[in-house]
């Protein structure tokens, strides 16, 4: 499901708008629902955001069931210019790749820049990065951390 806030989640600082929180996750299990603030934004971060910046679609990547991230397999257009936009300053990163400029958080430009160098690096992923074309999967071990596990057979 998704959920749209819209005009709720607005803060105003010298006539500009802000959200007053930037996002919020749900315990799946329980349906606690939180704030949410990322220090580990999982694995595959790259990965998944080259396919973001290259226009793929919102989709889940969760299994509650399997608790299990399936990560792909992910192929992508070529994107346009991507050495233009490595020689560009923070600046213009910032004012041509955000849709809301005065509002990212303080990473966005390298955030940006680490996923152009990373779509650069693998402008084919499906061949490259998803051997057989399987899905990457993920599962928490004991201490809380993503594990990768064997993919699927499919």
């Amino acid at each position: 499901m998704t959920l749209c806030v819209t005009e709720l989640n607005d803060r105003e600082e010298n006539e500009n708008h802000f959200p007053i929180i930037y996002g919020i996750a749900v315990n799946v299990k329980t349906a606690e629902i939180y704030r949410a603030s990322f220090q580990d934004r999982g694995p595959e971060e790259e990965l998944r955001a080259a396919r973001a910046l290259t226009g793929g679609p919102m989709i889940s990547i969760y299994d509650a069931k399997t608790e299990q991230l399936r990560i792909g397999p992910y192929s992508w257009m070529p994107f346009p210019h991507v050495d233009f936009w490595l020689q560009q300053d923070d600046k213009q990163i910032l004012e041509n790749l955000s849709t809301s400029p005065l509002a990212e958080p303080p990473h966005f430009v390298e955030h940006i820049r680490t996923t152009l160098m990373f779509i650069k690096k693998y402008p084919s992923p499906k061949n490259t990065l998803f051997p057989g074309n399987k899905a990457l999967l993920y599962k928490k071990n004991e201490d809380g951390l993503w594990e990768k596990v064997s993919s699927p057979e499919s």
